[in-house]
């Protein structure tokens, strides 16, 4: 499985302000520097052996709750939480339904960062919402 790296999402970070537009922080507009470093060892970490997040979908909501949630950047978290879970999903041979909207994926992250959602809830809404691409 193909996972991010920090410097991954330092890019989508500067992408999205970049092109959206935002407030960019130099040199790399973190906040949290630290939650940043746990989240790219907490997405492959394991317990006795085994995965602590071991399907796509948990995988894909800790990208995006954690980098949402956690405030990680000074500006463009949930651009960047957003991006950094398709990027992974991509890369993993996964996408959305075709019953989900660009309007349906602001909506979430939206309520993502209102609290509306836990990191479980998180997963879960992923789980309902991906597919592996044909």
């Amino acid at each position: 499985m193909e996972h991010l790296t920090k410097n991954d999402i330092l890019k989508i970070n500067h992408l999205m302000i970049e092109v959206i537009g935002g407030n960019f922080v130099p040199p790399h507009n973190l906040l949290n520097e630290q939650r940043l470093d746990y989240l790219v060892e907490a997405v492959q970490s394991e317990m006795f052996g085994q995965p602590l997040y071991p399907e796509i979908h948990h995988k894909a909501g800790l990208y995006m709750f954690n980098i949402i949630a956690n405030h990680i950047f000074s500006d463009g978290n949930k651009r960047t939480g957003l991006e950094a879970a398709l990027l992974f999903l991509r890369l993993n041979g996964y996408g959305f339904s075709p019953t989900v909207t660009d309007q349906n994926l602001i909506d979430f992250a939206t309520a993502v960062a209102s609290g509306e959602h836990t990191l479980e809830s998180t997963q879960a809404w992923f789980e309902a919402n991906i597919a592996p691409r044909s």
